[in-house]
Order: C-alpha cells, then sequence, then structure tokens
C-alpha cells in the first residue's frame, strides 16, 4: 500500500459520499436575486464541518452574502503549502422536466454493476469538492506527520466571473502556495494545459426604422454579418498559424449570442437601432490576449472606414468583458511529478496527460497568483452542465486518494 497506507486507511468513504450527497442537496445554482445568490447555505455546512473536524477556516466575504471559504491544516513547521480547490457554486438545472432523476435529489443508482451518483454539482464539482476534503480529513485523521501545510479554497462564482478565486488572490492568501491541485472533472487525467480565454460585447449601431424602408434608416445588422466574416478569417489564420495543440486541440473565435435589438423585443418589420454581440474566443499557447483584442478592434475600425455613412454604414464598440490567460505548467514540475506518482499508486496504470479545453479558477491562481496549477479529478469531462449530470463513487474515491497522496509527496 506504500509509505502512506495509513492515509489511504483513514479515507472515510462512506462519511464521504453523504457529505457529497448534502452539498447537492443544497441548492447553490448562482441566483442574484436569492440571499447569498444562493451559495451560502453550502458556505455554512462546508465551513461548519471543517470547524467540526479541527481544521483552521476562514470565511473571506466576497460579495454581500457570499463568502469564500479558506481552510488550514497545519503540518510540522516549513516545508511547502499545497492548495486544493473546489468551487461551491453550480449552472443552472435549465428545464427541471427534462431530468429522469432530481437535479438536487442526490440519487445513487447502480448500473452495470457501478454506483452512479446523479444531481446537479455531483461532476462539477462538488463530488471532487467532497473528495479534496476528505482527502485532508484522510490525512488529518490518519496521524501521519508531514511538513507544510495543505490549504483549503472553497470559492464562491466559478461558474460566473470567477470573483471567488480573484478575491482569494487579491486578499493575499495565494502568496505562500507553492502549488495548488484544481479539482474539477477530468478523468483523472493530469491537465497541464488550460486554453485562455477572451470575452468580447461587440455593440453595433443603427438607426431603427420601417422594414418596408430601410433606406430611411440604418441596419446594424449588415455590420454584424461583415464582423462575423472578419472573425472567421481571423479564427482561420490564427488555426494555421499555430496548427491543432497536442492537449487543448484548436483556438476559436466564437459569437455566442446576439441580440437584435440590443435591448427591448424586436419585431419583424422593424430595423433595429442596435445589436449587440457576444464573442467567447478560446486560446492556446502562442497566443497573445492583448494582441488578438487589438486585433478584433482593428476589424472594427477598418470596417468603419471601409462603410462611413449610408444605410449599410458600420459603426461598432468592443468591451472587453473578462480575460483568462492560457496556462502551463511542466511535466517535470515537482506538483506534477507527486500527482504523477499518485496516479500510479492508487490507479496501478501510467499516468495519462491532457489539458482543460474550458478556463478553471486555476487559470487566475497561475496567471495573477504565480501559482503552478494541475487541474485533475473525478468525472467524465464531457458530463459538466448536462441534464441528468452524474459521477461514478469509485471514480470519487480513487480521485480522494490521488489528491491525499498527490498532496503528501509534494509536501516532502
Amino acid at each position: 500500500m506504500g509509505k502512506y497506507g495509513k492515509v489511504l486507511e483513514a479515507l472515510d468513504v462512506d462519511g464521504m459520499l453523504r457529505f457529497v450527497q448534502d452539498l447537492i442537496r443544497i441548492d447553490s445554482v448562482y441566483n442574484p436575486e436569492a440571499q447569498g445568490a444562493n451559495e451560502a447555505r453550502v458556505t455554512e455546512f462546508v465551513a461548519d464541518f471543517l470547524r467540526q473536524e479541527g481544521f483552521e477556516v476562514h470565511l473571506d466575504e466576497v460579495a454581500p452574502g457570499r463568502a469564500n471559504v479558506v481552510a488550514f491544516l497545519r503540518g510540522e513547521s516549513g516545508g511547502r503549502t499545497i492548495l486544493l480547490e473546489g468551487h461551491q457554486d453550480v449552472v443552472s438545472i435549465g428545464n427541471r422536466a427534462d431530468w429522469k432523476h432530481d437535479p438536487f435529489g442526490a440519487e445513487v443508482v447502480y448500473r452495470d454493476g457501478r454506483r452512479i451518483l446523479y444531481g446537479r454539482g455531483s461532476n462539477d464539482t462538488k463530488g471532487n469538492l467532497g473528495a479534496a476534503i476528505f482527502a485532508a480529513k484522510a490525512i488529518q485523521d490518519s496521524g501521519v506527520p508531514f511538513k507544510g501545510h495543505v490549504l483549503l479554497c472553497i470559492p464562491v462564482d466559478e461558474e460566473g466571473l470567477m470573483l471567488g478565486i480573484k478575491h482569494f488572490l487579491k486578499k493575499g492568501w495565494g502568496e505562500n502556495v507553492d502549488g495548488a491541485i484544481v479539482c474539477e472533472p477530468e478523468e483523472k487525467q493530469l491537465c497541464v494545459f488550460q486554453k485562455g480565454a477572451v470575452r468580447l460585447q461587440v455593440t453595433f449601431r443603427g438607426v431603427q426604422c420601417h422594414g418596408a424602408m430601410p433606406l430611411s434608416g440604418s441596419d446594424p445588422n449588415w455590420g454584424l454579418a461583415r464582423f462575423i466574416t472578419e472573425l472567421r478569417q481571423l479564427e482561420n489564420f490564427e488555426k494555421d498559424r499555430l496548427g491543432k495543440h497536442e492537449f487543448l486541440g484548436w483556438p476559436s473565435f466564437t459569437p455566442t449570442v446576439i441580440r437584435s435589438p440590443a435591448m427591448g423585443v424586436g419585431q419583424l418589420n422593424v430595423v433595429p437601432g442596435e445589436t449587440a454581440l457576444a464573442l467567447d474566443i478560446r486560446t492556446v499557447p502562442g497566443q497573445d490576449h492583448a494582441a488578438l483584442t487589438r486585433q478584433v478592434r482593428g476589424i472594427a475600425e477598418r470596417l468603419s472606414k471601409q462603410f462611413p455613412d449610408g444605410d449599410d454604414r458600420f459603426d461598432a464598440t468592443v468591451e472587453q468583458l473578462d480575460d483568462r490567460p492560457w496556462t502551463e505548467v511542466p511535466k517535470d514540475h515537482p506538483l506534477v511529478r507527486a500527482a504523477a506518482r499518485a496516479y500510479r499508486e492508487v490507479m496501478g496504470r501510467e499516468e495519462v496527460y491532457n489539458g482543460v479545453p474550458g478556463a478553471t479558477d486555476g487559470t487566475f491562481l497561475q496567471a495573477w497568483g504565480n501559482i503552478p496549477v494541475l487541474v485533475t479529478g473525478a468525472g467524465d469531462r464531457s458530463i459538466p452542465h448536462h441534464i441528468d449530470e452524474w459521477v461514478e463513487v469509485e471514480d470519487l474515491i480513487e480521485a480522494a486518494k490521488i489528491f491525499a497522496l498527490a498532496s503528501l509527496y509534494f509536501l516532502e
């Protein structure tokens, strides 16, 4: 069982399953109209549990009613600090009638001899949050001495603008952290890259008029069409320039939301006065976010000179909403080596490396906090945000063991 066999023996798998089920039963879909944005009950539940288990617990308010939980398991003086991170919030359930399993029921079903846990957050990422907490608890309960500290960060708003982790870093909690494992559903693959993200909003201005007399106004949707066509060309240029990344795939420029008119209700016979486009750019190593944003703004400036007036004039502004840089950590970094060693011991086979197709809180841990980040955890990576979200219970148990061993190997 290895040198830390007592830690694996101390892992309370039944208690972990009950804990995760209790977490799932708390509706923490972010809702700005709800007291505490719906995360407050998760905050209280997790903080109370960690206090009862003897952890050093801090609540750090990010916004009214929304607080990060920060907890320490202290080892011997000196040594490194490892961070285990998993967020409190979950995404919307969509249409509840589409769910075969209660999204907040935390039902366990036997399927093909496997125990499957259903519910919103089971996969992303309440299951992994429970695995991380019980990994730290197993280290504590085992009585095995270790140097340094295990730090748990359980932030709010990961599914939004990641206000929780940004606040965590601004308040200085990450200053002495030497490495972080972000606990997300990645099939326990060791993700050493994360895609970056640039979110832009482009507003196209025209002159509202009657649809039967378009020459009496100016339709902003012609400008929208020209702009999207230019974006496609820029995307293809970046694909040709960089090629397909080994772990992250292709860079992308994706128009995701088009609102026409930008405000109010559209009508078939009314040319809108303003149209808005949301643009989700996903980046890979080799792309500079500031340069990309300048290129997008340059498209708008060039089109405005090409079409300065008339019923099809181009008039647009580009606003940056968010910037999440891509990240990477070398395979030979001590954090990755520790996780790989833990993976081999728990799984009995060679580790598998990959990259995160989206951004996680780890994006800011590394980009803002200069903290080496590895993303891994239990769960089919295609399941997050789906109807009837699920995770395999045995998968969570294996992830908890990997989190515990990787932490101890890194702290050696």
